[in-house]
């Protein structure tokens, strides 16, 4: 089967290059996200060790912490499938099944973005921007921003 890709238009509107601003803030934002994941991720592990070893909570707080236990399965569909399809069919025809199933399913593209060291511009070998880029009308951040207002 054909998958057909748009390339994306470009408006007018919009600026042509992703500023050096955009890409800053990104990476500051994802550098930050990532600390403070890391630090929640910590201090989540340490309050549940607090917390199952009975420690108590102080009361003079804005917020408590509310723990609420959770039991959940998850269920390999994938495996269980292959293996009623090997009782089925036999080895042979299982791993045919699997390769078919496999090709046959529709693909998914996910872009990722991942802020990276600019080797030219650690080098100093970056030329000045000819000339400033073009401010777009619209930002959906400033928008938003507003909205709240």
């Amino acid at each position: 089967m054909a998958v057909a890709t748009v390339a994306p238009r470009i408006s007018p509107i919009q600026p042509s290059v992703i500023t050096s601003e955009s890409i800053s803030r990104y990476a500051s934002l994802a550098a930050q996200i990532k600390s403070l994941e890391t630090q929640k991720d910590k201090l989540r592990d340490e309050v549940l060790a607090l917390h199952n070893a009975g420690v108590e909570q102080e009361t003079t707080s804005p917020y408590l912490l509310q723990f609420a236990d959770q039991v959940r399965r998850t269920v390999d569909w994938k495996n269980h499938a292959l293996q009623l399809a090997t009782k089925l069919y036999g080895i042979e025809k299982a791993e045919q099944w699997k390769l078919k199933m496999e090709v046959s399913a529709p693909p998914q593209t996910i872009t990722q973005i991942k802020p990276v060291p600019n080797p030219e511009y650690a080098a100093n070998v970056v030329p000045p921007p000819a000339k400033p880029p073009v401010a777009a009308l619209w930002m959906p951040s400033e928008s938003l921003a507003k909205s709240g207002d």
